[in-house]
C-alpha cells in the first residue's frame, strides 16, 4: 500500500497551465516549489500568479489570507534536481511532445522518494507511453485539469497499463481534498473524457457555421444558454433522463430515439478542419469581441 502524506507540491513547467496550478496549490496552502529551465518564463509566471490571486481577494476567494501572504509559499527555480527533492507530489506541465514527457519523467522517477506521485497535465498524451522511461512506473499518472487549474473544478484522473490503484486513489483523494471535482478514466483514449466530448460539439459548432446555418455568436449563444446551463449542472445523460419524463431514460430511449438518431446521420463526420470554414471562425470571432466591447 502506497502512504502519501503530502506536504510539498512541486509544479514543473512555468507556462499557462503550470504558474495557474502553482496559482492553486499555494493558494490551498501549500508549500510549492515551480520549476522551468527558462528563468524569464519564471519571472512571467510569479507575475501572473499575483495576479491571479488578486483576482481571488477581488472576488472574495481568500477568506484570511492576502495575495502577498500566499507569494510568500512559492519559490521559483530552473534546477530541476533541487526542485524535486523533498517532493510529494510533482505535477508536469511542460509541452505536449512524448519525447519531451519522457525525459522529464525519467529525470523525476530517478531523482525523488518512491512515495512521491508524479503526474502529468496532459491532455492527449498517453500515460502508458510515458511512464515507460520510468524504473517506477506504479506512481505515474496523468491529473488533467480545466484551464485554468486555479478556478476551473475538474480533474480527470486518467492511469496508464502500469499505475497502481494506490496511485489512482491517493491522486483521487489529494484533488478531491483540494476541492477538486474528480472523474477517473478507465481506459485510455485520444484526449480525456471532457477534451473528447467538447472536440465532438465544437466540430458540429464548426459545421454549422461554415454550412452558413447561422452566425457564430448566435451558435455559441445556443450553447451558453440553451444544453450548456443543463449540463453544468446534472450533464448529458441525466439531462435525457430527465426529458423523457416520468419514464426516465428509458422512456426517452424508445420513444424519443428516433428523432435522436435523425439528427445524428446528419451531423458533420470530417476528421480534418475544412479549408473553407478557418477564415470564417476568425472573422466571426473579430465581429463577436467587437458587439462585446460595444455593450
Amino acid at each position: 500500500m502506497m502512504k502519501v502524506n503530502i506536504k510539498r507540491v512541486v509544479c514543473v513547467g512555468a507556462g499557462l497551465i503550470g504558474h495557474s496550478w502553482a496559482t492553486f496549490f499555494a493558494w490551498k496552502g501549500y508549500r510549492t516549489m515551480l520549476q522551468d529551465i527558462n528563468e524569464a518564463a519564471l519571472e512571467h509566471a510569479l507575475k501572473r500568479i499575483r495576479k491571479n490571486l488578486e483576482f481571488l481577494a477581488e472576488k472574495g476567494f481568500l477568506k484570511d489570507e492576502t495575495p502577498e501572504e500566499i507569494l510568500q509559499r512559492i519559490e521559483v527555480t530552473t534546477n530541476l534536481d533541487e526542485a524535486v527533492e523533498k517532493a510529494d507530489y510533482i505535477q508536469e506541465s511542460v509541452p505536449e511532445r512524448y519525447s519531451i514527457k519522457k525525459e522529464i519523467f525519467k529525470r523525476l522517477d530517478s531523482l525523488t522518494s518512491p512515495h512521491t506521485l508524479i503526474a502529468s497535465s496532459t491532455s492527449t498524451l498517453r500515460m502508458t507511453v510515458i511512464q515507460e522511461a520510468t524504473e517506477n512506473p506504479k506512481r505515474c499518472i496523468i491529473a488533467h485539469p480545466w484551464n485554468p487549474p486555479h478556478l476551473m473544478p475538474l480533474v480527470e484522473i486518467i492511469p496508464g497499463k502500469g499505475t497502481s490503484l494506490e496511485t489512482v486513489e491517493a491522486t483521487r483523494s489529494f484533488m478531491k481534498n483540494l476541492g477538486k471535482v474528480t472523474v477517473v478514466q478507465k481506459k485510455e483514449t485520444t484526449g480525456s473524457i471532457g477534451n473528447r466530448l467538447a472536440a465532438a460539439l465544437w466540430r458540429e459548432a464548426i459545421s454549422l457555421l461554415d454550412d452558413g446555418v447561422a452566425d457564430l455568436e448566435d451558435i455559441d449563444k445556443a450553447v451558453s444558454a440553451g444544453p450548456g446551463l443543463r449540463w453544468a449542472i446534472i450533464g448529458p445523460h441525466l439531462s435525457y433522463h430527465l426529458g423523457g419524463g416520468k419514464g426516465g431514460i428509458e422512456h426517452f430511449l424508445d420513444h424519443l430515439g428516433l428523432a435522436m438518431e435523425s439528427r445524428w446521420k446528419s451531423l458533420a463526420k470530417w476528421t480534418v478542419l475544412p479549408s473553407s470554414v478557418k477564415k470564417k471562425i476568425i472573422e466571426g470571432i473579430k465581429n463577436h469581441l467587437a458587439l462585446l466591447i460595444f455593450l
